[in-house]
């Protein structure tokens, strides 16, 4: 008999493609109206039809494209949702839209009526997220939106690293970087960069964490070249591409526990703290 994935069981106990439908239907209604300054016609339109008209143009991520349709042509975005990746790509496209409506355009100052399914859709949206365990990640300086898989974790060790390595962080686990071994490479590299100083002093107790986890930066073609020269590894070399990606999640997850570690100690060391004052004002 074979296993079910995660995606597939949530298919039987909540109906992603009925879902699914719904959203879209949302998406492409006509959910706001416009009354023209001067003539006081009123126009329904979609959330694409204000994109192309009013922000597409200035949009960082519009790359050379001149419409929203020619955005989804470049994408291959289908109404597909038989799988996890491809819904996850529509719902980026749906957001990211949804994103630039909400961030540049004041409704009410540009004679622009919404309607309450706007609501719903994005409501909507978050509901189906929660049940297959993603988020929306917002990156403000690219003015990008990503939906990431939930990772407490990496939501933690993100809150108190730099915009960058923060970026970086949230990112590794988007679908899109699935077997992509360079992109998770280079995230890995920028994390440790960052919290070099934590992985050269490890914290007492708990040192074979931080050991492990430079060593494997060390010797897993992230710190070196470990494919040729000095520190040429002939097991690295020989690593299959998805076993190498397997240990590049193992070591992110490290990485990961080695900075939370770090954190709570000194959340326990103001603890501490606090409780010995609070013992000495009673």
């Amino acid at each position: 008999m074979t296993r079910k994935n995660i995606f597939e069981l949530l298919k039987e106990k909540y109906n992603i493609e009925y879902e699914m439908n719904k959203i879209t239907n949302l998406f492409y209604s006509q959910l706001f109206q416009h009354v023209d300054s001067y003539t006081y016609n009123q126009t329904r339109c979609t959330i694409e039809n204000i994109v192309d008209n009013r922000l597409l143009f200035a949009w960082k991520q519009r790359n050379s494209c001149l419409s929203c349709n020619e955005i989804k042509i470049k994408l291959d975005f289908k109404l597909d949702y038989s799988t996890l990746d491809n819904i996850i790509l529509i719902l980026e496209y749906y957001e990211n839209l949804i994103y630039l409506v909400d961030r540049h355009i004041n409704l009410n100052k540009v004679n622009y009526q919404i309607f309450q399914e706007y609501i719903m859709l994005k409501e909507n949206i978050v509901n189906l997220l929660d049940h297959i365990n993603y988020e929306i990640c917002i990156i403000e300086k690219d003015e990008k939106i990503l939906i990431v898989p939930k990772n407490p974790s990496a939501t933690s060790v993100a809150e108190i690293s730099d915009e960058e390595t923060a970026t970086a962080i949230l990112m590794y686990n988007h679908h899109t970087l699935k077997g992509d071994l360079e992109a998770k490479r280079k995230i890995l590299y920028s994390i440790a960069k960052e919290y070099e100083p934590l992985l050269s002093k490890p914290i007492d107790g708990f040192k074979d964490y931080f050991v492990k986890a430079t060593n494997m930066l060390n010797n897993l073609d992230i710190r070196h070249n470990n494919k040729e020269g000095k520190h040429k590894n002939n097991l690295v070399i020989n690593l299959e591409n998805d076993e190498l990606e397997k240990w590049y999640d193992e070591l992110y997850q490290l990485l990961l526990f080695c900075v939370l570690i770090k954190d709570n100690i000194e959340r326990k060391n103001n603890i501490e703290e606090f409780l010995k004052n609070l013992k000495q004002g009673a």
